[in-house]
């Protein structure tokens, strides 16, 4: 099966080891510890040196676990390392000690904002909680209750969490309770379980009564939703190719997890079904709008699919939408490429991207790298479908021509003689690399020594920004200034500067007073998505700095660009905005992301139901 693939390189079949894993004093049990004994030993990273200060945590630890105690606080933890005799570790040295055990699997930590409270000192115990509720429906024959969970976790998907609290409090799993919301927000962190979507009539989120569980859903796609009437000419599609031999499972449901996350399960036909099933399902991206998700052996395919007609598919929702799985993709797929003993970090991604035909059934491939030579219509050859490319490329941004209509800020004298604000600085320090903003500044007339003294910014676009805004400060630098190093420099078309003048004001005529309204939760959550791969520069649209930037990033570990955006919506909603006495209104996140190349209407569209 492995012959002539990559993958043939990580079995180690030198030993056959029958296990009874049923039997825990099964003497196999014996010799596969020492084969994975065996294996550690010829690993690259086995016989370096670690920190003496670690080991006696380590066999505090090691206590605990003798003793039952498997989750401990973060101040439980500060407790115990304050009372070490010889040396306790600093709050620095107590992160590094932390983040290292989980990296090699001996605890599990989670530095995220509400997942940094606790420290699971047994990864295993987070794994019998796990299957406490998820097992082989064999082993609990003839338990009534557990037999009904796992009908509904097969049918729908869904778990209730008035069954999870009764099997937690049997004798048997009684330990679980102590800690039950940190294992569940734990479980729902990995996306093993999934918070639904739902919203109170004010549109903000309330909490459900279940989960979602992906990974138990056995039902298949029965409605004839990809047989609906006109399919073809309603929706686009787009594949994610695995590069490797195969994807494993975990990730399929893993994705579709991600999915439920963001957008909400479509519901369907008469009986208003939950459209989730085995490694597929549909979601909700506005009221005309759905997106189709297939998970299949080799690849993954999206299609956005609309109520009338294809055309109709807003450019910049499609294209944000496929910055968003992409990203995913990359998150999720990270943690099954990468090794010990050969991943480095230009291992991104193991998909590659392709265009494929609107037929629901064995669609057509077209490499992304082939729309250039393709016509204004691309005809599939399996069935013979015509598609526009216009229409069929709607899932990649529009490219910047670098050209400007007549009476553009680059050529209006008036204009040029004023000082950029620190948000025209910000937005210039995204346009150009650290070495060319460097020779921008020493063309302005910045010293060697100024530049190196700033040169400590470990950012880049903030070093960018340090360096524009000394410029400014100490050389009264204008916007004709600007104009004038950036020509000296030869790099790239003048008219770029223009997108440092973005914001012109916006026409809201429909449901003008609407736009005023402060966001809730329901907008944050429909809007998060269509920010997409510009997460930088809305933040900067929305006024705050780059040390927002940098306390959201620290706090958000994992590329996620959707929990990113939503992160930085709701520091401008409940922080910044208060801190400013400013109204958060839907209008300033409308401008915002239209100064990054979004289009109103897709907003509209978006909202339309909401208004």
């Amino acid at each position: 099966m492995f012959e002539q693939t990559p993958l043939m390189q990580h079995l180690i079949i030198d030993d056959e080891i029958f296990v009874n894993a049923m039997d825990s004093l099964d003497p196999e049990m014996v010799r596969i510890k020492r084969v994975i004994i065996r294996e550690s030993e010829q690993q690259p990273t086995w016989g370096e040196s670690l920190p003496k200060c670690f080991i006696p945590l380590e066999l505090e630890f090691a206590s605990l676990i003798k003793h039952n105690i498997h989750v401990i606080t973060i101040e439980h933890l500060r407790k115990i390392n304050c009372l070490q005799p010889i040396r306790p570790l600093s709050e620095t040295e107590l992160k590094v000690f932390l983040t290292f055990q989980h990296s090699i699997g001996k605890v599990l930590y989670f530095g995220e904002t509400k997942m940094d409270k606790h420290v699971i000192l047994s990864p295993t115990y987070l794994i019998d909680a796990f299957n406490s509720i998820i097992t082989d429906r064999r082993l609990d024959k003839g338990d009534t209750e557990r037999e009904e969970m796992w009908d509904a976790m097969g049918k729908s998907g869904v778990l209730s969490k008035k069954v999870i609290q009764t099997i937690w409090s049997r004798k048997k799993y009684w330990k679980f309770c102590k800690d039950k919301d940190y294992l569940l927000d734990v479980m729902t962190h990995l996306d093993i379980l999934v918070v639904p979507k739902r919203y109170d009539t004010d549109h903000n989120r309330m909490p459900t009564d279940f989960y979602y569980v992906p990974s138990m859903l056995r039902a298949s796609d029965d409605t004839g939703y990809l047989k609906s009437p006109s399919f073809t000419q309603r929706s686009i599609a787009i594949a994610f190719q695995s590069t490797s031999f195969m994807i494993p499972p975990a990730l399929f449901f893993r994705f579709i997890s991600y999915c439920i996350s963001v957008w909400a399960v479509k519901t369907y036909g008469e009986a208003n079904r939950d459209m989730l099933f085995h490694r597929s399902g549909v979601f909700t991206i506005d009221p005309s709008l759905d997106m189709y998700i297939l998970c299949e052996d080799d690849k993954i395919t999206a299609r956005l699919v609309h109520a009338r007609r294809n055309e109709l598919i807003p450019r910049d929702m499609a294209s944000s939408i496929n910055e968003c799985l992409t990203s995913a993709l990359e998150k999720i797929s990270q943690m099954y490429v990468r090794t010990s003993s050969n991943w480095t970090q230009t291992s991104d991604t193991s998909f590659i991207t392709r265009i494929c035909c609107s037929s629901p059934d064995n669609p057509c491939v077209l490499p992304v790298n082939g729309l250039v030579n393709t016509d204004e219509l691309w005809i599939c050859p399996t069935h013979g479908i015509q598609h526009s490319m216009h229409t069929i490329e709607s899932w990649f941004p529009r490219k910047d021509e670098g050209t400007c209509e007549p009476g553009c800020p680059v050529t209006n004298e008036d204009f040029l003689t004023l000082t950029p604000s620190d948000l025209h600085l910000r937005r210039l320090s995204l346009l150009f690399s650290n070495t060319d903003v460097r020779r921008i500044a020493l063309h302005l007339g910045l010293s060697s020594k100024e530049l190196i003294e700033s040169i400590l910014e470990t950012d880049p676009r903030k070093w960018n920004f340090e360096a524009l805004r000394n410029c400014r400060d100490s050389l009264l630098m204008t916007f004709k200034r600007i104009k004038q190093a950036v020509e000296a420099i030869d790099q790239g078309n003048i008219h770029m500067l223009c997108k440092i003048f973005k914001g012109n004001a916006i026409e809201f005529e429909i449901n003008s007073d609407k736009w005023d309204m402060v966001p809730r939760d329901e907008h944050i959550d429909r809007l998060a998505p269509l920010v997409g791969n510009n997460s930088l520069q809305f933040l900067i649209e929305l006024g705050m700095e780059f040390q927002t930037w940098e306390q959201i990033t620290q706090r958000q570990n994992e590329r996620d660009l959707v929990r990113l955006n939503t992160a930085i919506l709701e520091e401008w909603r409940f922080k910044f905005c208060r801190m400013h006495s400013l109204k958060p209104t839907l209008r300033t996140i409308v401008q915002a992301l239209s100064n990054v190349g979004k289009s109103v209407e897709i907003v509209v569209q978006t909202l339309s139901d909401l208004f």
